[in-house]
């Protein structure tokens, strides 16, 4: 599906383009690719089935939008052209996405990317894929000092995840500034990279030893049958659809967990990767290696970096961040009352400025879905609060983990 553009704000692009071709960028494509037959084939069919819920998430856009029209009979709709975009981080889970797009040819209206600060890699990896994808003109790079990001999206931010765990509300305040800009641009629909990380063994400490395959399977398939995103809440919030082809269950999430294994997500100490565009590779263990031989992108052989990471967030997790905020005297006194008054422990600066929005947006401890439960009953041992379901290790409202006492030789791997 090529979506029309609706002339609002199709032109404009907020940087001055990169000549990136006079650059004499380095990729790493046939050092990195394995092959081996299996790797081959695997590659292959991993390209075809994010190409097929890539056009799955377009089709349900369409029907959706269909459906509308015929219940408006076409009075006061809003559901038009130009509606469609991408957020685009730059990194290996949204450039595949964006790859599968143009050999789709859809094209996105627009492109929204984050960047927090002067540290981001994420800005200029997305800008070479936006060049590379003739969206520059559509690409939308959205820049705020960590001051603005909070101001403007930190209470509301809360509100609506209804958390105060500092890993969260971090990643998700990017996202919630990507979905405003998205909704000032007139979109209604946009495509999200979740479930990569988590079907692929992006994140560092799923990769496990690479002599217990069986481990690192298992462990990836409970996270996977566990796994939630802020992402449809966020959107929602802003009256958008966020839709992700990593999580379609027929194309993605069935195949990978019954077909896929470590030997095809991992790779130990063996691929160079960088860890900013245009810099020197260095060989690292990395993961989601499957994707990243599927399709040849700028960012292919880039480092994962969480959200907050590559946006340039991290610095809001630290405590010197909130130093003006929250002296230090008087974060010790307030974590100490509240660990021996209300049986809540806290542990950054940022999760207490959080856990305070949190009690001033609900009037009190309390949670719109899961209840408080007495010390012992079975509740999060950070802030009390139900778990999200039995046997789980971190608490998504307090961000405590492990959440609950381990067995003995435990090691909360489960969760």
């Amino acid at each position: 599906m090529s979506s029309p553009s609706s002339g609002k704000d199709a032109k404009i692009c907020n940087y001055e383009p990169i000549d990136f071709d006079s650059l004499g960028l380095e990729w790493r494509h046939e050092e990195n690719e394995r092959k081996d037959p299996r790797s081959v084939r695997m590659a292959a069919e991993c390209k075809r089935r994010l190409t097929r819920a890539t056009q799955n998430c377009i089709d349900s856009i369409r029907k959706r939008k269909e459906k509308e029209d015929n219940n408006t009979n076409n009075n006061n709709n809003k559901s038009g052209g130009g509606t469609l975009g991408l957020i685009l981080s730059g990194g290996v889970d949204t450039c595949a996405i964006l790859e599968a797009a143009t050999d789709l040819g859809i094209v996105f209206d627009a492109a929204i990317t984050v960047v927090i600060g002067d540290t981001s890699p994420d800005e200029l990896y997305s800008k070479y894929a936006a060049h590379k994808h003739g969206l520059t003109e559509r690409h939308h790079v959205v820049k705020m000092t960590p001051e603005d990001l909070v101001g403007v999206h930190l209470p509301r931010t809360i509100k609506t995840l209804a958390v105060w765990d500092g890993m969260t509300i971090r990643n998700s305040l990017v996202i919630s500034a990507a979905f405003q800009k998205a909704e000032k641009l007139g979109l209604t629909d946009v495509l999200v990279g979740d479930g990569a990380d988590e079907l692929f063994g992006g994140y560092s400490f799923t990769w496990g030893d690479a002599g217990d395959p069986a481990g690192w399977k298992d462990k990836r398939d409970k996270m996977c049958e566990k796994w939630t995103f802020a992402t449809d809440d966020l959107a929602a919030s802003f009256g958008l659809v966020a839709h992700a082809p990593y999580e379609d269950q027929e194309e993605m999430v069935g195949w990978a967990l019954s077909e896929t294994q470590r030997i095809d997500c991992i790779a130990d100490d063996r691929c160079e990767i960088q860890l900013l565009l245009g810099e020197p590779y260095a060989v690292h263990t990395t993961g989601k290696v499957l994707l990243r031989e599927a399709f040849r992108t700028g960012s292919s052989w880039r480092r994962k970096d969480p959200i907050e990471k590559g946006s340039g967030a991290t610095v809001i997790g630290h405590d010197e961040y909130w130093g003006d905020v929250l002296p230090d005297g008087e974060f010790a006194t307030a974590t100490a009352a509240l660990e021996t008054e209300e049986g809540i422990f806290v542990g950054t600066k940022e999760n207490l400025v959080n856990f305070r929005i949190y009690v001033d947006s609900f009037g009190g401890i309390v949670h719109p879905t899961r209840k408080r439960l007495p010390e012992g009953g079975g509740g999060c041992t950070g802030c009390g609060f139900e778990l999200a379901y039995p046997g789980a290790m971190f608490c998504h409202i307090c961000g405590a983990y492990p959440c609950r006492p381990l067995p003995p030789g435990g090691t909360g791997a489960s969760g």
